[in-house]
Parts: structure tokens; C-alpha cells; sequence
């Protein structure tokens, strides 16, 4: 028996590759420079126990967006509590950042029906 073998030629050159640009999904830098993530407490008045979670966020994110968050932690929908800080209750149009918020501070979680 004889194989007979096809001869295959291999050029030497390689193609050119187009090389694509990596996007990246995270973003690079916060939006606002005078930005930074501070851990803080949210409990909630609302039920027959208080509950308490802990959550890092930026000093210049929207009162509503950290509202959207707790209540998908608490369970709650977000138009039955409005948040608390210092006495003051945050308007979702602000962020966190213009209630002075510190590291380590707690915002409560208040029933609309209390708030003032």
C-alpha cells in the first residue's frame, strides 16, 4: 500500500490581526472628583423589630438611588419610607453627600405616614 500524501504550503507571513480596544464595563473614576465611599447604617423603624444593615456608598449618589437599594434590602417599597438623617428627612433629588453623612453614621428608615 502507498499513501500518497497532498502537499500543503504554509505561507510564512503572518495576516494582519486588527486588533480591538478593550471596553471596560466599570467605570474609571467617579464622575464627581470630590467623591468617596463611606460605610454607613440603615435601619429600619418600620415592623416589630428593628433591622439594621450596613452599606458602603459614595458620598455623591442620589438619595433616590440609595432608597431604591434599601428597599430592595429591607423588602419595602420605596414609597412608603422616606430616609432620615440627623432629624433632617433626604429628598430624593439631593445626594448623600448634602447631609453631611459620615463614616459610620446610621439613616433611618421612616413610614411616610411619619414623616415629616
Amino acid at each position: 500500500m502507498s499513501e500518497e500524501f497532498e502537499e500543503l504550503s504554509f505561507d510564512e507571513e503572518e495576516e494582519e490581526v486588527e486588533e480591538k480596544e478593550i471596553i471596560s464595563k466599570t467605570p474609571e473614576k467617579s464622575k464627581t472628583p470630590g467623591s468617596k465611599k463611606i460605610s454607613v447604617y440603615f435601619q429600619s423603624t418600620i415592623g416589630p423589630s428593628p433591622k439594621q444593615e450596613k452599606l458602603v456608598v459614595a458620598t455623591d449618589a442620589p438619595i433616590g438611588d440609595i432608597k431604591y437599594t434599601v428597599s430592595q434590602i429591607f423588602g419595602l417599597p420605596p414609597d412608603e419610607f422616606h430616609l432620615s438623617h440627623a432629624g433632617r428627612t433626604c429628598d430624593s433629588d439631593d445626594v448623600l453627600g448634602d447631609y453631611n453623612v459620615e463614616d459610620g453614621d446610621t439613616i433611618l428608615l421612616i413610614p411616610v405616614s411619619t414623616a415629616g
